[in-house]
C-alpha cells in the first residue's frame, strides 16, 4: 500500500508538467532553446535534386527522396512502406543538441527520432530510452518514459521545429524553440551516444510523402552550462557533524496549504540531486515543518505529505536510491523562528534533507 501511496503522489507532483497547456512557458531560465556551438552535421538538403535519396547518412532503408514544399527541400518517402534515416556519430554522455523540423503533409503515420548508445554488437543497437515519437494522425507528442507531453490544435502541413538539448544530466525537450518539458538524463560517463534513427514504422494508414523532414543540426557545446547556485534558489546549505543539511523553504516548493509541487520547484530540486550525487551519503533523512497554525493532527499530516512529495522527486526525477530514505513530518516542532509574525511563520514552514555520511 505504501508503495502505491508513493506512486500516486509522484504522478500528481509531475502534474503542472504534463498538461500540454502548461507546458511551453518563457518564464523559467531554461525555457528558450540555445544550440551547441560545434557543429557535427548538418543539412537543409538544399544540394539534394528533387526525386534524388539524400546524402550524409550512414544507412537509409526504404523509399526515400529529396522533394520541394514552399521553396524548400525536405525527405520524404515515397512509398507506403516504412523509412529510416540513420546517422552515426559519437556524442559523448551528454552536453549536445540535435534539432530537425518535421511536418505531417497528408495520412497518418507516426514519425520517431531515436538515440543509440555504444555497444559491442554495433552503434544502431543498444537504444536509449527517451525515443521521441509524433503521432501524426492525432497530432499527439510522446517521449519515451514519459508519456504524452502534448497535443496540437492542428497539424497538417504544419512545420514543428523539435530541439534537443542535453546538458547537466538533463534531457530538455523544446517546439519552435521554447522548452516543452525536462527529464532525467542518466547515462553514465562511461557510455556515449552513437548515433540516431529518424522513421516513420507505422501509424494509421501510411503514404506516401505523408511526412517531410529537414533542418538536421547535430552540435556539441563546448563551454559547460552555469550551475545555478543553491543561495540563489533560496536552499540554505550546512555542513553538520554527521553530513550535511539542505533547508528548502515553503515558498520554493509548495503553495500555501498543499503539498503537490510548484512547477518551479523542479529546478531547486534538480540542485538538491546534484548536491546529494557530489556528497555520497548512507542515509538520506527528509522532514517537513509547518508552522503552529491549524491542528497538530493536520500540521503532522501535511507535513509529511511535504517531505514524501520531496523524497519522491528525488527518487523517480532524480534517480537517488529509495533505500537511503527516512521520510519524517515533525508539523510545528523545531520551529527556526518566531511564529508571532508571518515573517517568522513563513521560515518555519520548510523541508529539510539530512545527508548522513
Amino acid at each position: 500500500m505504501k508503495k502505491w501511496v508513493g506512486k500516486l503522489l509522484f504522478l500528481a507532483m509531475l502534474s503542472p508538467w504534463l498538461l500540454a497547456g502548461g507546458l511551453v512557458t518563457g518564464a523559467t531560465k531554461y525555457a528558450k532553446f540555445e544550440s551547441g556551438d560545434k557543429v557535427l552535421f548538418q543539412s537543409d538538403f538544399h544540394e539534394c535534386p528533387v526525386g534524388e535519396v539524400p546524402e550524409g547518412f550512414d544507412k537509409i532503408e526504404g523509399a526515400v527522396e529529396c522533394v520541394k514544399y514552399n521553396d524548400h527541400i525536405w525527405v520524404a518517402p515515397s512509398a507506403q512502406a516504412p523509412f529510416s534515416l540513420e546517422k552515426k556519430i559519437d556524442l559523448g554522455s551528454g552536453d549536445f543538441s540535435i534539432e530537425f523540423t518535421v511536418m505531417r503533409y497528408q495520412g497518418g503515420g507516426d514519425f520517431a527520432f531515436e538515440l543509440f548508445k555504444n555497444d559491442k554488437s554495433g552503434w544502431d543497437k543498444k537504444k536509449i530510452d527517451r525515443s521521441l515519437k509524433y503521432a501524426m494522425q492525432y497530432c499527439e507528442l510522446y517521449l519515451g518514459g514519459l508519456g504524452m507531453v502534448t497535443r496540437f490544435r492542428r497539424c497538417e502541413k504544419r512545420a514543428l521545429h523539435f530541439a534537443i538539448q542535453v546538458r547537466r544530466h538533463q534531457m530538455r525537450l523544446y517546439l519552435n524553440g521554447k522548452r516543452l518539458v525536462s527529464v532525467p538524463w542518466n547515462l553514465r560517463k562511461e557510455e556515449s551516444v552513437s548515433g540516431f534513427i529518424m522513421s516513420r514504422r507505422g501509424g494509421y494508414a501510411p503514404k506516401p510523402y505523408d511526412t517531410l523532414i529537414t533542418d538536421i543540426k547535430v552540435a556539441k557545446y563546448t563551454k559547460k552550462e552555469a550551475k545555478p547556485t543553491p543561495e540563489k534558489l533560496g536552499i540554505s546549505v550546512k555542513k553538520t557533524k554527521e553530513g550535511m543539511k539542505l533547508t528548502v523553504p515553503e515558498k520554493i516548493l509548495f503553495d500555501f496549504n498543499k503539498f503537490i509541487l510548484k512547477p518551479e520547484a523542479k529546478e531547486a530540486l534538480s540542485v538538491v540531486g546534484d548536491i546529494i550525487r557530489e556528497n555520497p551519503a548512507k542515509k538520506i533523512v527528509v522532514t517537513g515543518y509547518t508552522d503552529n497554525v491549524g491542528s497538530d493532527k493536520y500540521n503532522l499530516k501535511l507535513s509529511l505529505q511535504r517531505a514524501q512529495s520531496v523524497a519522491d522527486y528525488l527518487i523517480y526525477c532524480e534517480k537517488v536510491d529509495p533505500k537511503l530514505f527516512k521520510i519524517e513530518g515533525r508539523g510545528k516542532a523545531d520551529p527556526v523562528a518566531s511564529n508571532a509574525t508571518e515573517e517568522g511563520r513563513a521560515k518555519n514552514r520548510r523541508v529539510e534533507i539530512r545527508l548522513i555520511k
